[in-house]
């Protein structure tokens, strides 16, 4: 059934990293000045121009988005779902993997800029726990349904 805690659990995870997918992750500052905005699709400058080279933090978490409304609706299979969920976790940790990457490697403009990251970078921890948290729902449906079958 689709009206089950573990559904409440990936709707919200998918909100949250579609949240986070518009907020910016952190600043590049030179000197205490915000150079420039980090996102997860572009860096913006203050004079307009955005640098797309970060586009691969944007692309995992929309997936991870779109696993997590995609898993609501596979509930038949909780084992597959289960799987979605566990894919989902780890396409999570892979952003932070690139997060931080990104953070030290990307250079924007010129001279020595400090990278700083903000409160929205917590999201899709946020997000892993929520999928953590459906997971261990399904599994434990998955043990109920056995355990009943069992008994018959």
């Amino acid at each position: 059934m689709i009206q089950r805690i573990q559904t409440i659990y990936l709707l919200a995870a998918a909100a949250v990293a579609v949240v986070c997918l518009c907020l910016p992750v952190g600043t590049y500052e030179s000197g205490g000045l915000v150079v420039s905005k980090a996102y997860n699709l572009w860096i913006a400058s203050p004079n307009g121009l955005r640098d797309l080279s970060v586009w691969p933090l944007f692309a995992v978490l929309a997936f991870v988005a779109a696993i997590s409304l995609y898993a609501i609706f596979v509930y038949s299979n909780r084992i597959v779902q289960a799987r979605f969920c566990m894919f989902g976790m780890l396409l999570l940790l892979g952003w932070y993997i690139l997060f931080f990457v990104f953070s030290r490697f990307v250079t924007v403009g010129e001279g020595a800029m400090e990278f700083t990251p903000s409160l929205t970078c917590a999201l899709p921890f946020v997000s892993m726990v929520l999928i953590f948290l459906a997971r261990r729902a399904i599994l434990a449906d998955e043990k109920l349904v056995r355990a009943a079958d069992r008994i018959r």
